[in-house]
C-alpha cells in the first residue's frame, strides 16, 4: 500500500475513534449534569450503561444518577432497582444507600426506606453530614410508622451533628405534636423559621398549633405569613 494511503487509513482510523468516542463522552457529562432535565439524565445515563465501556466505578455513578432522576420523577420502583445495582458494586457508596431509601420511603415502603437510612448511618459514622441526613431521613420513616419516640431520638442525633438543618428541627416538630407535647413542638417549629423564614409548612403547622393552644392572633399571622408563600397550603 502506498505510503500517503497508510497515512490517510491511519488519519481515517484516528477520526473514527474520536467520533466514536464523543457521544459516549457527552452522555457521561450529561448523566452527571445536574443542570439538564431527569429525562435527559435518564437517557444519558442509560447510553453510558449500555454501552459497556465503563469500569465499575463508571457504571456505579451512572446507576446512582439514574436512580435518582427516576425517583425525581416519581418511578421508584425502577430508581430502586437502579441503586441496587449500584449498590451491588460499591456496597459502601453511602449516596446511593440514602437515594434507594428515599425511593422506599417516597413509595411509603417504611420498612425499607428504615434499614437503608440505618445502613446509611453505620456507614457514615465518620462523615457528620452523611450521618445527618440518614438521621433526619430515618425520623421521618419513624414518624410515618407512628413511633414518634424514635424520631424525636433521630433528630437528637441529626441536630447534634448539623444544627442548622431546618428540615431536622421541622420533623422533630411534627413528631412532639404527634406525643401531644404542643410546647416542644412549637419550640421546634420556631427554630425551624428562624432557620428558613420562608419554610411555608412549618409556618402553617405552627399557625395551626397556635391557634389550638389560644393565640389565635399569632396563628393567623403564621397560616397568613405561609399562603402568602404557598397560596394552596391546608386547602
Amino acid at each position: 500500500m502506498p505510503k500517503g494511503v497508510h497515512v490517510f487509513v491511519a488519519a481515517f482510523l484516528l477520526l473514527s475513534a474520536r467520533a466514536i468516542g464523543q457521544p459516549l463522552e457527552g452522555s457521561r457529562a450529561q448523566c452527571a449534569d445536574e443542570s439538564v432535565t431527569d429525562d435527559v439524565v435518564i437517557r444519558a445515563c442509560t447510553a453510558v450503561i449500555q454501552s459497556g465501556r465503563e469500569d465499575a466505578k463508571g457504571l456505579t455513578r451512572a446507576y446512582r444518577n439514574l436512580c435518582l432522576a427516576q425517583n425525581n420523577k416519581g418511578n421508584h420502583d425502577q430508581a430502586i432497582e437502579d441503586c441496587t445495582q449500584a449498590i451491588r458494586l460499591d456496597p459502601a457508596d453511602i449516596d446511593t444507600i440514602l437515594f434507594r431509601a428515599h425511593a422506599f420511603f417516597n413509595k411509603s415502603d417504611f420498612d425499607g426506606a428504615v434499614e437503608d437510612y440505618s445502613r446509611a448511618i453505620a456507614l457514615g459514622a465518620n462523615g457528620a453530614q452523611a450521618s445527618s441526613d440518614a438521621y433526619v431521613g430515618r425520623a421521618a420513616a419513624w414518624h410515618r410508622k407512628g413511633n414518634e419516640q424514635r424520631a424525636i431520638a433521630d433528630i437528637d442525633q441529626a441536630v447534634a451533628l448539623n444544627p442548622k438543618d431546618a428540615t431536622a428541627f421541622f420533623i422533630r416538630g411534627v413528631a412532639y405534636q404527634g406525643t401531644g407535647n404542643d410546647d416542644r413542638a412549637v419550640k421546634d417549629y420556631d427554630e425551624a423559621i428562624r432557620l428558613a423564614p420562608n419554610f411555608a409548612l412549618s409556618l402553617y403547622r405552627r399557625g395551626m398549633l397556635r391557634t389550638k393552644m389560644g393565640d389565635a392572633e399569632g396563628g393567623t399571622e403564621d397560616i397568613a405569613r405561609a399562603r402568602k408563600i404557598n397560596p394552596t397550603i391546608g386547602k
